[in-house]
């Protein structure tokens, strides 16, 4: 379903006014915080808008019209929720009481041309050599902070991954699009308002761990699901791969110790370095300048120097000399 039938006039009402927004190339975010503004992110800025919810009654019923198509809704007793529209476009939403001043809506805009090609990201020749590594089975960390462009680096990659193996990719809200001829997408569940019917992230990738893949694809790791996923590229499934939220390379592996070490793992801070550092091969740093996504640092990780990291950095020189 595009955009436009999906945000029709007549769908939308008070708010038709996103219609035109949501169909900008160059929007990439729609940010309504309650009745008070609006605000669109437009080639990497933030832009106030004028916004078309005067009274909080106009919201909750454009909210109630996005929600009742996707088989969600609100209730007091969980007044958050993220979700996709029909579109490819992701969102998230708290209610008040979390809110005080009225419904928070963040939508992210699903890309409905053409994505950013791989060539877009970094010099040719550090992109073919994280091509190669990739490839030939080397797990995978994409790093950086939101809208940095990880997924789409990461889709990009996974494009170039032979046709005769079998992806598995796991997400709590459904992201990558993949030009892949064996690709099996699985997508976590929230539990229902009365408390029931959730499937996480860690129940997925362990049912996917049954599913006989090649590779297995985490879209972010935020959780406990980072011990299951260090698991499973330390058992045999090579060229398997996440994204994380974090500033730079060292800085991902730190917050993945501590995603292990809050999961309930009962194991020494060391012990945990050590799977990680033999579960993970490269580090990508991602790196958005305005509307600008690219790679801005890469490290190739080789076990650890007593309780440190052993790494090198990956430059453009580097990867031509292999």
């Amino acid at each position: 379903m595009s955009v436009s039938t999906l945000l029709s006039r007549q769908f939308l009402g008070p708010a038709s006014e996103l219609l035109a927004w949501m169909s900008e190339e160059a929007v990439t975010d729609v940010l309504v915080n309650g009745t008070q503004s609006l605000y669109v992110e437009r080639s990497g800025t933030l832009v106030r808008e004028p916004s078309p919810f005067e009274r909080r009654q106009d919201l909750m019923d454009f909210l109630e019209r996005i929600l009742v198509p996707i088989g969600r809704r609100m209730d007091a007793t969980r007044p958050y929720l993220d979700g996709r529209l029909a579109d490819g476009s992701r969102f998230h939403l708290i209610l008040p009481p979390l809110a005080p001043y009225g419904p928070v809506l963040s939508i992210r805009k699903g890309s409905s041309g053409p994505q950013a090609p791989l060539s877009s990201f970094g010099e040719a020749p550090l992109l073919e050599w994280l091509v190669s590594e990739f490839r030939a089975g080397k797990n995978l960390l994409i790093s950086g902070g939101t809208g940095s462009g990880k997924t789409t680096l990461l889709t990009r990659l996974l494009e170039t991954i032979r046709t005769e193996e079998r992806l598995l990719v796991v997400e709590e809200t459904g992201e990558i699009r993949l030009d892949h001829p064996h690709v099996v997408f699985l997508e976590a569940r929230p539990s229902t308002p009365e408390g029931i019917g959730e499937v996480t992230l860690r129940t997925l990738i362990r049912n996917a761990l049954r599913m006989r893949p090649t590779r297995l694809i985490l879209g972010e790791c935020r959780g406990s699901e980072a011990w299951d996923l260090l698991q499973a590229m330390n058992t045999g499934h090579a060229g398997s791969a996440c994204t994380l939220h974090a500033n730079a390379p060292l800085d991902a592996l730190r917050r993945l110790e501590t995603l292990i070490l809050v999961s309930g793992v009962s194991a020494p801070l060391v012990a945990v370095r050590e799977w990680i550092a033999s579960a993970i091969h490269i580090v990508v740093q991602m790196k958005r300048t305005g509307a600008q996504r690219r790679i801005h640092e890469v490290v190739s990780l080789s076990g650890l120097e007593g309780d440190r990291y052993r790494y090198r950095p990956i430059s453009v020189g580097s990867a031509l000399g292999r």
